[in-house]
């Protein structure tokens, strides 16, 4: 499964790139909206951080046209290798198609429906981004989605990966991985919690009480 970072924090990539195994960082235009520093100067930055990790930013045009030349723009700047992340309507659909033919690397976001996510495969979409919280606000299962969209892509054998996004707690990201998620992107803070609760923190704690009473304050590598 692949972990990815849902922020433009360059002070949190920094962090949990160090901490964890991040196999990328994924924006949008909402995240941005609360990012400090122009566009490209902002992702130069994340860019230094992240180095050959995966980059996937959004375009915001409404039509294919604009869309495709928001992507040049982008790559122009930041090299090809950045994802570009398109919303999945008839307009995304066909620049995803464009953007493919370009060979470019494509994330299919904004989805909310298995149709949406097999369009975006049959054009060619490096991932499909359902997304899982604001589903559940619609009272949309999300789980089953996500698990439909994984069986259909198995069973087309279809290289398209479903890259889980929008997330509230950390029992929703498990839920879109034990029904098949590829990949998740996941806010820094939730990551944060994976690993944060009083038992793991009582355990810790036991654990070294017990050393103490043997070894006193030393370390293994000072005895």
């Amino acid at each position: 499964m692949e972990l990815l970072l849902d922020t433009a924090n360059v002070e949190e990539i920094k962090k949990y790139c160090d901490l964890y195994e991040i196999k990328g960082v994924t924006t949008n235009p909402t995240i941005l909206s609360s990012a400090k520093g122009g566009f490209f100067e902002l992702f130069w930055s994340i860019k230094k951080i992240i180095q050959d990790r995966q980059l996937h930013i959004q375009v915001t045009a409404v039509n294919w046209e604009d869309m495709i030349k928001e992507a040049e723009a982008i790559t122009a700047s930041l090299g090809k290798d950045v994802y570009i992340k398109v919303p999945v309507d008839e307009q995304g659909i066909k620049a995803m198609k464009e953007l493919k033919h370009m060979q470019y690397h494509v994330t299919a976001t904004a989805v909310y429906t298995i149709q949406q996510a097999m369009l975006a495969s049959t054009v060619g979409a490096d991932y499909v981004a359902p997304y899982f919280n604001r589903m559940n606000n619609l009272n949309i299962d999300s789980k089953k989605v996500i698990g439909d969209i994984v069986t259909l892509f198995d069973k087309d054998n279809s290289p398209t990966k479903v890259l889980a996004a929008s997330f509230k707690n950390t029992q929703q990201v498990l839920d879109s991985l034990t029904v098949g998620a590829h990949a998740v992107t996941v806010p820094g803070a939730i990551l944060s919690q994976m690993v944060s609760n009083s038992l793991i923190d009582g355990a810790v704690e036991a654990f070294r009480a017990d050393w103490v009473r043997t070894y006193g304050n030393k370390m293994i590598h000072e005895l």
